[in-house]
């Protein structure tokens, strides 16, 4: 087990309702948007949802984000996080997680302890009780949420897997 790990999670900023909102998954070698993630709260449950073309390639449509039928997201327990993250390739930086998921996808929120207000964010994939790499997500501005213009100008431009 990594020696840096410390189930902490009050020294993380939970995952909150000024969460929720889009978010986007850059392409690290062309620098394009590759995918659309949006983080949903409705009544008491949270949801992954992706924007991905219909058949017809013209149009675009949220779906969410399980294979499952456990569509909504439960919080990860502390002995969860630390099996996920309990690394080497997670010794760096050093900080808390916090995350929700369903059986085969999660949203994680991650706070560095040096810098507590530059939380960062990542889309999470599991196979079973085994994490697979984080995925980073960069938040979309808030206009884009009341702004369909600006989401549909950057579709054209996005790499859908």
């Amino acid at each position: 087990m990594a020696n840096n790990l410390f189930v902490l999670p009050r020294l993380g900023q939970t995952i909150r309702q000024e969460d929720s909102g889009i978010y986007y998954i850059l392409n690290q070698q062309t620098g394009r948007v590759r995918s659309l993630i949006q983080l949903v709260r409705e009544n008491l449950h949270w949801y992954i949802l992706q924007l991905q073309p219909i058949a017809d390639g013209l149009d675009y449509r949220w779906s969410v984000m399980s294979r499952e039928n456990d569509c909504a997201l439960q919080m990860a327990t502390d002995k969860q996080i630390a099996h996920y993250f309990s690394k080497p390739e997670y010794t760096e930086p050093v900080g808390a997680w916090q995350v929700m998921r369903n059986a085969d996808f999660g949203f994680g929120k991650f706070t560095p302890i040096d810098a507590p207000t530059e939380v960062s964010y990542a889309i999470l994939r599991f196979d079973g009780d085994d994490m697979q790499a984080p995925i980073r997500l960069h938040k979309a501005p808030a206009e884009w949420l009341q702004d369909e213009a600006a989401v549909e100008q950057l579709l054209p431009r996005a790499e859908f897997a």
